[in-house]
């Protein structure tokens, strides 16, 4: 006799959160562009060295300021160097730094914040209170103390960076670690005698990463917006090297003499800005588990 049970009963197959979230993000074009978009740069920033068509800080000073040509698609700067090859290397520091500050905050943010939220009370306080009183500081007097103190270099842009964007991160996984700590499970790691250590690292923290992951999407092009103020003002990259910045800043010097300067590495900045944006909306919306029965 065949086995009417088995026929009749199919055991539906369940879906994790990661793989729930990628066929929602999939369905969103915008965060799809742009996350193709941050692929393709970062490739092109990879390989600059072996793509790009003149040196970064070879100038040709008989040939000055040119706009758009066959020989420099985006035109020369004011004492000839290629725009296009310096937009490429510009490219390469401006996404190191966003990264890598990015980097710099999660790691911080995280840890002190996971810690704060966990153990509570009065250490949760403190901790908390110097967040506040950190966030009181202006960030660009920081930075032109630490410059003044240990002179200008991008290792410092990057500690400078990432030692102020950490703090919004710290403050989110401390609300996540806040709501988690009195789930079951984490009385269930307790009653199997786990370390504080262990619950933290092993249950707790990867649960946040949702959050996390989407903040971190957020906080790259705000670290990359404000390499860019700073090398406007003269206080990030140092010339001869280049960032986006960098670019703009020197092309809002001569934007009337010679427009190209201040439009393609604007032009740059924007559409890495927009895409950032868009993958950083696009995971919100993937892992928000308001619309996981979408």
């Amino acid at each position: 006799m065949p086995n009417t049970s088995q026929s009749t009963y199919e055991v539906e197959q369940g879906q994790s959160l990661w793989k729930d979230a990628f066929r929602r993000l999939k369905k969103n074009k915008l965060a799809l562009f742009g996350a193709c978009f941050l692929i393709f740069l970062t490739g092109i920033s990879l390989i600059t060295p072996l793509i790009a068509p003149y040196e970064y800080d070879a100038p040709d000073y008989a040939l000055g300021a040119a706009g758009p040509s066959a020989e420099h698609w985006f035109g020369t700067d004011l004492i000839g160097r290629d725009l296009f090859t310096r937009i490429l290397y510009g490219g390469r520091i401006s996404l190191m730094v966003g990264f890598v500050a990015t980097a710099v905050s999660l790691l911080v943010g995280v840890l002190y914040g996971a810690t704060a939220g966990f153990l509570g009370g009065r250490i949760d306080s403190v901790m908390m209170r110097i967040v506040d009183i950190m966030y009181a500081l202006p960030f660009t007097i920081f930075v032109i103390i630490l410059m003044v103190f240990f002179g200008r270099n991008i290792i410092l842009l990057f500690l400078a960076i990432g030692a102020v964007e950490w703090l919004t991160m710290a403050r989110i996984v401390r609300s996540q670690i806040l709501s988690l700590k009195e789930k079951e499970f984490v009385e269930a790691a307790i009653s199997m005698g786990l370390s504080r250590f262990q619950i933290l690292t092993r249950h707790l923290i990867p649960n946040t990463l949702g959050p996390i992951i989407v903040y971190t999407t957020l906080t790259i092009p705000n670290v990359m917006l404000l390499e860019a103020f700073l090398s406007f003002l003269g206080l990030g990259v140092q010339p001869p090297m280049s960032s986006w910045g960098l670019l703009i800043h020197d092309g809002a010097d001569s934007m009337l003499e010679s427009p190209w300067l201040l439009i393609y590495p604007s032009i740059a900045l924007s559409l890495t800005l927009f895409s950032l944006n868009f993958l950083g909306d696009g995971l919100r919306d993937a892992l928000d588990p308001r619309v996981a029965k979408d």
